[in-house]
């Protein structure tokens, strides 16, 4: 016979696992995309490509990014914008051929170089639409949807692997198809919040610039190490479907180990580990150097992800915008770190190379403990400041007002991650019924961090939870 506990442990995983088998599955077409990339790059099926067509094909996708943030007041929603889908197709299709042409049947590198800047440049909007979805969920769903999604990509690539060069060509030119109506068909099946809500900008003096930065430092870390032109292999996949797995079941478990600061937690370590052994003094396992990288730099661009996610989502701020900087930043960044690791290799001895090394990952490890201990977790705001005048300022029950009201009582009482999200929801008047839904949890949970908190924040009531939130002028004193 089966034990009580174990009876009821099945039968809620069994519950979690029919909530989730229910998501469409266009949630998911950032794996589509993740894998279609590195069909160009990761396979040697195409002949002609050189280390110096991937920082090309990045800088297009950089440059795309930021010329988006900059006009986002005018073509945002990104998603609906029609003109903006088209070229984004057409940019990812015509690219993709012109890349197949200039490898196979018309030799010519301006083809190559003309197809790597379209297919770059339309992938680029394609990523800013993605950018709007996920600007339109809580973190939980983020960060359970972008596990998926890029578990499932990594599936692909690793179904990718046994396939012939013809087939990966052909699905280098149809998967774009499939790209932008799968981002669209997201959108629309949206039900949290009105799809057109993350099209406001300027409520804020200011750019998150820290998680920007941090993101910034390790990819140059990354590119200085050469390792996104590395043959793709079994570590690889191995360390990216590793990290996957661990968000979506410590997402789903609810245990007191994981939130989302596990995963800041858990990122640095990894990468740390993976770019040592790039160092020509200590790299020899190529499959251990490749399994630490990508399980540390999955890890660490899903919580910015996550974080970029939730300044949208809670402050209304315009994903394109916000996402644009941090993408454009991020892939010009990576150029200049494959031109740095160019200069080292090429007129530095290997003493001085390693000294280098040495330098690089010190001022990752730097970086790392300056933000971790300056913005400790998703509650914080990041640096984002109200502007004066804003509508961010037009009383008490401003979206934004109530969500920066949710980051001080956060911080001031010492609530979880978890406890913070069943507060943000219930802000919004959710019921404990749409929080269950909301968070993949049974009722017996979200009471009882409903409990929790109003332990913690001395309370006994939701009437008084809104009192103190609706009212900033409220004096609040942690409990002793």
């Amino acid at each position: 016979m089966t034990d009580a506990p174990t009876a009821g442990f099945v039968q809620r995983w069994r519950t979690v696992f029919a909530r989730v088998s229910v998501i469409p599955l266009v949630f998911f077409g950032v794996g589509l995309y993740r894998a279609w990339l590195s069909l160009f790059f990761r396979y040697d099926a195409f002949p002609s490509i050189q280390d110096a067509d991937y920082f090309l094909f990045e800088a297009a996708i950089g440059v795309a990014c930021l010329a988006l943030a900059l006009t986002a007041r005018r073509v945002t929603p990104l998603w609906s914008n029609r003109l903006a889908g088209w070229a984004a197709t057409a940019a990812m299709v015509g690219g993709s051929a012109c890349i197949a042409l200039a490898c196979f049947v018309l030799p010519s590198a301006t083809l190559k170089a003309a197809g790597l800047i379209l297919a770059g440049s339309g992938l680029g909007a394609l990523i800013l639409m993605w950018a709007e979805f996920y600007g339109s969920l809580n973190p939980l769903r983020v960060a359970l949807y972008h596990a998926i999604a890029l578990f499932l990509g990594e599936a692909l690539k690793w179904l990718f692997m046994g396939m012939a060069v013809s087939y990966l060509v052909f699905f280098s030119i149809a998967l774009p198809l499939l790209l932008v109506p799968c981002v669209r068909a997201s959108m629309r099946r949206l039900s949290e919040r009105n799809a057109a809500q993350p099209t406001r900008q300027g409520n804020f003096t200011s750019v998150p610039l820290k998680p920007i930065a941090l993101m910034a430092i390790c990819t140059f870390a990354a590119a200085f190490g050469a390792l996104p032109t590395q043959p793709l292999m079994v570590g690889n996949v191995a360390g990216a479907l590793f990290v996957t797995a661990l968000v979506f079941f410590g997402v789903l478990s609810g245990s007191r180990w994981f939130n989302f600061d596990t995963i800041y937690q858990l990122a640095f370590p990894l990468f740390i580990v993976g770019f040592m052994f790039v160092m020509p003094a200590i790299g020899s396992n190529p499959q251990i150097m490749a399994l630490c990288y990508d399980a540390g730099y999955t890890m660490l661009s899903m919580y910015i992800m996550i974080v970029l996610s939730n300044i949208t989502y809670r402050f209304g701020v315009n994903a394109v915008w916000l996402n644009g900087i941090e993408r454009g930043i991020r892939y010009l960044v990576e150029m200049m770190g494959w031109a740095a690791f160019a200069h080292v290799s090429r007129t530095l001895s290997q003493h001085d190379a390693d000294l280098i090394y040495t330098g690089v990952a010190i001022a990752v490890v730097l970086a790392f403990l300056f933000i971790f201990f300056t913005e400790r977790g998703l509650s914080a705001t990041w640096g984002m400041t109200p502007t004066n005048g804003s509508n961010v300022e037009h009383g008490p029950l401003s979206a934004e007002r109530i969500s920066l009201r949710v980051s001080d009582l956060s911080r001031t009482f010492g609530l979880s991650p978890r406890e913070e999200e069943v507060l943000e929801l219930l802000a919004e008047r959710r019921s404990v019924s749409d929080i269950e839904q909301q968070l993949f949890v049974s009722q017996g949970t979200v009471k009882a961090h409903i409990s929790h908190m109003y332990r913690k924040m001395g309370i006994h009531s939701r009437g008084e939870l809104f009192d103190l939130i609706e009212n900033p002028e409220r004096p609040m004193r942690p409990l002793r």
